[in-house]
Order: structure tokens, then C-alpha cells, then sequence
């Protein structure tokens, strides 16, 4: 009896392993091809309630048979975990050492580090902000989720332990703070964008959610019937659901409140998440009054199984075609989160459930886990060593993770976990021997720390590029005073707007971040020509009279603070820069830039005539100009900088081709920064070759250097006066 109780314990559910392929293969799209599946990303929210809920059922069905042990829950969890993660972690230790840059190298090693201790979440919230490196910088970006988890099963056997009495199991603990962070993640999602995603604190309720779940499958097999379970954990708990439905209907509908009125893909999605969540805290706070007709709807629980496995699959799939990871996680989170939990409490016969439990989804979610921890430095990797990959060649790079992951499975995780090579079978490796490779990644990481990144592993005259790094690229923009970063909203200081001095000119600087690179080559014309400089500039807001879509949630007050005081200090030269090539590339049309530009030069206009000079878009690198350089240098073996390297694409020179005309048309200068730098054999990369450290002219992927501003404005021919 007691072996048979066990079997049923730890059987493996098929349409779960089938759910678990859905969410990798969800995420694997979304990452190769984030077009075709924009919604894919929530495959890891899908990952969260399943872990929740198989850890949270081994943990009740261990306390209520009285075998419940910490040391045993960690070290089963150190065999599911540490083996592949030590080798993925190793592997894409050696792999950058091949290929990446001594700053790269080192950042690495941060990561590395921080995911050996599952906290490569809080280690990528505390590196986030407007400068930081973009993903394809980051080979282990995606570890942040394996943090979270690991992080809530620090809390939960505690939770589970206090809440329990004797063999009866209770998850009253963990349900508390699930209702806790799910009213965090409805009210501060808008508030810190990298916090509610990489912390626990936004994530705990979907995980929670699992094990809530587990529970109540494990009462209704024990009582045989579900009313009979959610009758019996509603009557002790009536008052807490019902304040918790009220609370939760009270935040979502004050956010929804102060929801945007433009009807956008992501206000409507948050919207509709503010609205299932009202529902659901309506529903919960009936079944905590035990209103009969709720509960008359439970008696048929097939009939419920086989609609709600239904309506949950329906949920998951709108999540992974409409959302976008805009203010992520948040309402609308409710949408993958509630699904999974449908799919997973129906039967595993109803046809849902069946469909997910065939053998090639079957196979796949048996591999999710290391195909997961592969599939994101696999894709990196080949990105940056071919950054011309586009289209369908992208499969190269899922195929290759799907066999790494095939392979991890077979001759490490297996052998480790269950002591079998295929058909042989022997003593499992010691947990010791099982630590010992992460503690072996996590020297890697600290050796490329300490060493810098390892400049020394390449010739002496690669070296210097290998180390080049911009430590502060915007240490000469004014930062917090004349530019602020996103979201920011405080005002500029005095000294962005000088009073007028008789006879001497003044000339605005208005735009985002691209006009704030402007400002030290202005500062060192400035040096030997008498005029004073106006700055306005923020990160994310275009010198528009309209809006762009992807501008900062602040650029509105920004742009009307901006037109009010020109009138009164009225510059004699209003230079407009803009990052136009990096809209442009997200969902900003050509037409609506220049649309908006002529606008705004028309407003401007009306205000008295005035020198008006337009700076057009400029070339982006694939990763930093610095970093394309070494990648190219080491892959050729070449030992000095090429004097122009990449290409603007198709759209950014018909682009500046047409802001050069319109600003002809409206008699306005034109400085075109892509035919300054670029021409069709490439862009230059470097100033003055003649210094010790490269004279780089861009410090990051799109962002000028003080020598590449002053460089830029020195040749532009500005009459400023």
C-alpha cells in the first residue's frame, strides 16, 4: 500500500510535461523570432505555476506522510539543478573566453557568480538603467528566472512547515503573501519597471498560485470530492477572503482608473488583466458567503474539468500571441497564470490535457529544463559571432540547443539524479561530487572578475581594445542637471537655461539622448566662440511637438514645459537631434517622423524667425562600436582597427535621405550625421589614431564619444550666429 501510495505520489502527469513544452517552445520563438510570437516570454510565467505547483505537491505529500525534511527537499533540488546549470555555466564560461572583450569577460563573471548563488535576478535589476548592455551582451540574461524559483523555495518549506499541524498540511502561509504579491504587482508594475520584473517580490504569486493548487488537487483526491475541499478551506479562512477580494477590487480599480485613454495594445491588455482580476476577487469573495449557486456549480466536476482545461488553453495561447512585455508582470499576468492553473487542474483524459500529453510534446518538456539553460548563450553566441543571421537561419541555433539539451539529459542529469546511463544502473555520485561543478563555475567567475576580463589573453596590440571600455558614457552631458534618464521628472536646472547676456547669442539643445551626446562637442566650440548654451534634454523624448510611440511616459510634460519657456527666452538657434534611426526601428513609421518633425519645426516657427538645424539619424552597432571592433579583429586576426567597419541599413539611409529633403523644403539646416561617418564601404570607427587608447568615436551601440562629439560638430559647418 504504502509503495503504491508512492508511485501515485511522484507518477509523472504527461499533459504537464506537455504544458512544459508548450512554455519552452513559447519562449524559444519569442527569443529566435520575436515577431512571429511577441508573447512568447510568458512560457517562463507558465514554467512558474507548474514548478509551484510539483514542488508545492512533493512538499504536502511529504509532511502529511511524516517524511518531510528539509535536507532532503535541498538536496534533491541540488540534483535537479546544479549539474546542468554547472555545465552551462562552465560552457559559456569558455566560450567567452574565446570571443568575448576583457569588459565582457568580467561582466560575465559577475553573472556567473550571482547565478551559482541564484541570484543573478537581483544582480541584473541592480546593472539596469538606460546604459545598460543590451541582451545579446548578456549570455545568462536569462538565468533570472531560475533565481526567483530557487528564491522561493528558500521561503516556502518554512511557509509550509508554519502553517502545517502534524501530518495535516496547510498552505495558509503561502497563500497570505501570494495575496500580498499579487496586490504588489497590480500597484507598483508602473512604478519600477526592473524591480516588479526581475524581483520576487512581483513574482511570489505565481508560484504561489502552483502550490495552492496542489493542495487543493491533493484534498479533492483524499475527500473525493472538490466543493467538499473549497467548502472546507473557505470556512476557516471566510474573513481573510473576503477582506483580500475587496482589497484586490479596490487596487485594481483605482489602476484602472489612472489607466492611459489611448486605446493601445498594452493599456488594453493591462486593462483587460485589471478586469479579470476584479472578476475573479467578485467570485472569491462569493464562495467566502457560500452563495449556493457557486457552489452547486462544483458538484459536476468533469463537466467543470473538461471546460475550464478548455478556457485555460484559450487563455494561454491569447497571452502568447497579444501580450508584450510592456509594464511586465503585471494585471494582465493573470492571463497565463490563471490558464496554467485551468489546464492543470482538469483531468489529465479531458482532450486539452490529452493533446498536451503526446509523446513529442512529451520529450520536449522532458528536456525543458536544459534546453532552457542552453537555448539563450547558444542564440548569443552565434549572434554576435554572426550578426548577419536573420530569417529562418535562426533554427540553427535552436536545433543545436534542442541536441545540447538532449545531451545534458542523457549522460548528466540522468545518471546524477536517478544513478542510469540508458539501460545501466549504478550508485549515484556523492552530492558532494554534485556541488563541486558549481563551485568550479563559480571560481571561473570570480578569476574573470578579479583579472578584469583577462586582457592578456590576446596579442599586446589587440589588448587595448580588448580593455576599452567607456566607464561613464555620459559623464559630460550635465547628467542629472541639463539630462535626465527615463521616467525621471525632475526639472532641469538653472544653469540648462541661462539668462540672456547682451550680444551674445544663445543656442538650445533640445532633444533625447542623442542631443545630450551633442553638448561636449558644443562645449568645447563654445570654448573659443562666444554664445551660450540652452539644454533640454531626456532620455527617450524627441524634440517633437507630437508624441512617438516609444517616447518616455514623462516626454509630454517635458514637451509642454518646453514650448512654454521658449516664448519667453527665446534662442536664436534651436538645434533638434533625435534618436530618429532607433525609433524608427520600433514601430515608429518614416512618415510619422517626419510628420512630426515638420510640426514642430511649423510651431517653432511661429514664435519669430530663428536659426533652425536639424541633426538626422546615425549609424547603430550591433553590440558597442567597441565591442564590434574586437569581435571583427579577433575572428580576422588582425592587429589594427579598420578604419571603417559595418553598414546602416536599408531603412536608416532612406530615412536620412528624406529628413534631408524635407528640411530643404522647409529651408531649415540639415546635418546629416549618417553621411558624416558612413558611406557605403562602412563607418568610421576611430579620431586620432595617433593616441595610446583608441579614439573611438561611438562608447556604446548608438551613443557618440566626447571625441566623436566634437569631432561631429566641429566639421558640421554650424552658423550659430
Amino acid at each position: 500500500m504504502a509503495s503504491a501510495r508512492s508511485a501515485h505520489d511522484h507518477a509523472v502527469r504527461n499533459d504537464i510535461e506537455g504544458l512544459r513544452a508548450f512554455a519552452v517552445i513559447s519562449v524559444l520563438i519569442n527569443h529566435a523570432f520575436p515577431d512571429v510570437l511577441p508573447g512568447g516570454f510568458v512560457g517562463v510565467d507558465i514554467f512558474f505555476v507548474i514548478s509551484g505547483y510539483l514542488i508545492g505537491r512533493h512538499l504536502l505529500q511529504d509532511i502529511e506522510a511524516n517524511r518531510f525534511s528539509i535536507l532532503s527537499f535541498y538536496a534533491k533540488r541540488a540534483r535537479r539543478i546544479f549539474p546542468a546549470l554547472a555545465l552551462v555555466l562552465i560552457s559559456v564560461w569558455g566560450a567567452g573566453w574565446l570571443v568575448l572583450s576583457a569588459p565582457e569577460l568580467s561582466k560575465l563573471g559577475r553573472q556567473i557568480v550571482a547565478s551559482a548563488f541564484f541570484s543573478n535576478n537581483v544582480q541584473l535589476w541592480s546593472e539596469s538603467g538606460y546604459f545598460d548592455a543590451a541582451a545579446l551582451d548578456k549570455p545568462l540574461l536569462h538565468l533570472w528566472s531560475l533565481g526567483i524559483e530557487e528564491q522561493f523555495y528558500l521561503l516556502v518549506p518554512a511557509m509550509l512547515w508554519l502553517g502545517s499541524t502534524g501530518s495535516a498540511s496547510s498552505v495558509r502561509w503561502v497563500a497570505r503573501f501570494g495575496a500580498m504579491s499579487l496586490l504588489a504587482t497590480i500597484i507598483l508594475s508602473n512604478f519600477d519597471y526592473a524591480a516588479s520584473f526581475y524581483l520576487l517580490h512581483t513574482r511570489f504569486w505565481e508560484l504561489a498560485a502552483g502550490v495552492v493548487l496542489a493542495q487543493a488537487e491533493l484534498r479533492t483526491h483524499a475527500r473525493g470530492q472538490l466543493s467538499q475541499h473549497i467548502r472546507s478551506a473557505v470556512s476557516g479562512n471566510a474573513r481573510e477572503i473576503l477582506i483580500f477580494s475587496i482589497v484586490t477590487m479596490f487596487s485594481a480599480t483605482l489602476v484602472l482608473g489612472a489607466s492611459g485613454q489611448r486605446w493601445e495594445r498594452d493599456v488594453v491588455t493591462q486593462d483587460g488583466g485589471l478586469i479579470l482580476m476584479i472578476l475573479v476577487a467578485i467570485v472569491a469573495g462569493l464562495f467566502a458567503q457560500r452563495r449556493d449557486p457557486l457552489w452547486k456549480l462544483l458538484q459536476n466536476h468533469a463537466y467543470l474539468a473538461r471546460t475550464h482545461s478548455m478556457a485555460g488553453m484559450i487563455l494561454i495561447c491569447a497571452s502568447v500571441v497579444v501580450l508584450t512585455p510592456s509594464n511586465w508582470p503585471g494585471a494582465q499576468t493573470l492571463f497565463p497564470v490563471l490558464g496554467t492553473a485551468m489546464v492543470i487542474a482538469a483531468s489529465p483524459a479531458g482532450a486539452v490535457n490529452r493533446l498536451l500529453g503526446r509523446q513529442p510534446l512529451v520529450f520536449i518538456g522532458g528536456i525543458s529544463y536544459p534546453l532552457y539553460l542552453w537555448h539563450w548563450p547558444v542564440i548569443v553566441f552565434w549572434r554576435q559571432l554572426s550578426p548577419e543571421t536573420h530569417g529562418i537561419e535562426m533554427t540553427l541555433p535552436l536545433i543545436t540547443s534542442l541536441g545540447l539539451a538532449w545531451l545534458t539529459k542523457t549522460f548528466l542529469e540522468d545518471p546524477v539524479r536517478f544513478g542510469k546511463l540508458g539501460l545501466v544502473s549504478f550508485r549515484r555520485p556523492r552530492l558532494a561530487a554534485v556541488t563541486a561543478g558549481l563551485a568550479f563555475a563559480t571560481a571561473l567567475g570570480l578569476i574573470g572578475v578579479v583579472s578584469d576580463g583577462m586582457p592578456s589573453r590576446f596579442p599586446p596590440k589587440l589588448q587595448a581594445i580588448a580593455a576599452w571600455s567607456e566607464k561613464d558614457p555620459n559623464s559630460s552631458w550635465r547628467t542629472g542637471r541639463c539630462y535626465h534618464h527615463p521616467r525621471s521628472s525632475t526639472d532641469f536646472s538653472d544653469e540648462c537655461s541661462p539668462a540672456k547676456r547682451s550680444g551674445v547669442p544663445r543656442v538650445l539643445l533640445w532633444g533625447d539622448s542623442h542631443a545630450a551626446h551633442l553638448y561636449p562637442g558644443l562645449a568645447k566650440f563654445q570654448s573659443t566662440n562666444s554664445f551660450d548654451i540652452i539644454q533640454w534634454t531626456s532620455a527617450g523624448c524627441p524634440p517633437t511637438a507630437r508624441p512617438l510611440t516609444t517616447e518616455s511616459p514623462t516626454c509630454a510634460a517635458r514637451r509642454a514645459t518646453a514650448f512654454r519657456k521658449l516664448v519667453q527666452l527665446k534662442p536664436d538657434t534651436i538645434l533638434l537631434a533625435g534618436a530618429w534611426e532607433i525609433y524608427v526601428g520600433k514601430d515608429e513609421s518614416e512618415q510619422d517622423i517626419l510628420l512630426a518633425l515638420s510640426e514642430t519645426i511649423r510651431q517653432l516657427r511661429k514664435d519669430g524667425d530663428r536659426e533652425i538645424v536639424v541633426f538626422g539619424p546615425g549609424p547603430t552597432w550591433n553590440t558597442s562600436l567597441a565591442v564590434d571592433l574586437f569581435r571583427f579583429m579577433v575572428t580576422r586576426r588582425l592587429d589594427e582597427i579598420p578604419e571603417r567597419l559595418g553598414q546602416p541599413t536599408d531603412a536608416v539611409w532612406h530615412l536620412d535621405a528624406a529628413m534631408a529633403s524635407q528640411a530643404a523644403a522647409l529651408n531649415v539646416r540639415y546635418v546629416s550625421v549618417l553621411n558624416y561617418f558612413c558611406n557605403k564601404s562602412g563607418c568610421r570607427t576611430v579620431g586620432d589614431r595617433t593616441k595610446i587608447r583608441p579614439d573611438l568615436l561611438y562608447s556604446d551601440s548608438n551613443h557618440l564619444t566626447d571625441s566623436g562629439s566634437q569631432d561631429l560638430i566641429a566639421h558640421s559647418d554650424l552658423h550659430l550666429f
